[in-house]
């Protein structure tokens, strides 16, 4: 692997998301440097798309999110994505269809297939809200 050069300029996070903290180790240690690595550069995979095989109801959750506890507060999620480098798109099954079992009581979404927003974009889910059946896709974001 050809050398790769991070660069972090006044301390802020370079243009790949890796992350700097100096410490100047408060008289008792040498300075240090704590580098976080972004995803190209930790040698892990970055979440993306997976073989979906929604449930006999139609549902789909990307199995990969991770769990952000019981609560309905959206905040943990949306910062999860950002720092993941995603942009979401979602609408709700009546966008889509004049009509479905679903409006009249039924509890699946099953003959509604929602259509990526593009080649780009990979699904995140495909879920019951209090406004009906709501799907989600995500892509990477593209760094200026």
């Amino acid at each position: 692997m050809p050398e790769q050069k991070i660069t972090f300029v006044n301390g802020g996070p370079a243009k790949c998301g890796c992350k700097m903290e100096f410490s100047s180790g408060g008289g008792h240690y040498s300075d240090v440097l704590y580098v976080t690595p972004c995803n190209a550069h930790s040698g892990s995979t970055p979440f993306g798309p997976v073989e979906v095989k929604r449930d006999a109801d139609g549902w789909w959750y990307h199995p990969n999110i991770p769990s952000f506890g019981e609560g309905e507060d959206p905040a943990p999620y949306t910062a999860w994505t950002k720092e993941q480098g995603l942009r979401l798109k979602g609408w709700h099954l009546s966008d889509d269809l004049d009509s479905h079992p679903y409006e009249d009581g039924a509890c699946h979404c099953n003959g509604w297939e929602p259509e990526s927003p593009g080649p780009e974009w990979f699904l995140m889910g495909i879920c019951d809200s209090e406004d009906g059946p709501y799907v989600q896709w995500a892509r990477r974001e593209v760094a200026p």
